[in-house]
């Protein structure tokens, strides 16, 4: 079997395991068992069980910079990219449970691995948002300099998309698309809007409603 599609079963048994039972009470010997090989051969790839942890949890980070990359750039307002790209994580943690799990295990994680993945994978999605954030306030004619200071609010907005995310994986009957609205309204109308009952729409929406 080639290497590449040997350490993709290994990917995805190491994650279904982890999501259920978590990092400290799964065994190797257990994930070597569901992908049929030896133990020897699980350590020949990934070198521990941190480490093996460590590349499962970068592929779920890479499968959901790549969702959330692709759908914003398939829009041009501001608006919607945010609006996509917000849409694309609330279909990825409905999508992919077990990797969303292992990305950000609901409750405290103050040390170890599970921290360790799940900063570097929070880092990287706030690079993402950065560069979008920039380059919809340099589409806005904003300066360079002050492009950059999309930093900042990039980051606070991966925040408040993790918890939510990982709230919304607790009431999933609630649908992406309500999900995803809840944090759009937050991040691009604002608190003081939603106090007074201003809400951000999706065009579809809007439509809807100048229809009737």
């Amino acid at each position: 079997m080639p290497r590449a599609v040997r350490e993709a079963q290994m990917l995805d048994a190491a994650t279904r395991i982890f999501a259920a039972r978590g990092f400290r009470d799964t065994s190797m010997d257990e994930i070597a068992e569901a992908c049929g090989i030896t133990k020897p051969m699980l350590y020949a790839y990934f070198d521990s069980k941190e480490g093996l942890f460590s590349a499962a949890a970068e592929r779920a980070s890479e499968t959901l910079r790549a969702s959330v990359r692709a759908a914003s750039e398939a829009e041009r307002k501001p608006e919607l990219r945010l609006w996509r790209g917000l849409v694309a994580v609330f279909e990825f943690v409905e999508q992919n449970r077990e990797s969303w799990s292992v990305l950000y295990p609901y409750g405290p994680t103050s040390s170890g691995p599970f921290a360790e993945a799940a900063a570097r994978a929070r880092d990287a999605m706030s690079g993402l948002l950065t560069e979008l954030f920039a380059a919809a306030a340099a589409d806005e004619g904003m300066s360079a300099s002050a492009a950059r200071d999309a930093e900042p609010f990039a980051h606070a907005l991966t925040g408040a998309t993790i918890a939510l995310a990982s709230w919304s994986s607790t009431h999933p009957e609630e649908g992406v698309e309500a999900h995803a609205l809840r944090l759009m309204n937050f991040a691009w109308m604002g608190l003081g809007n939603l106090t007074r009952g201003k809400l951000w729409v999706p065009p579809a929406q809007r439509r809807a409603r100048r229809a009737r």
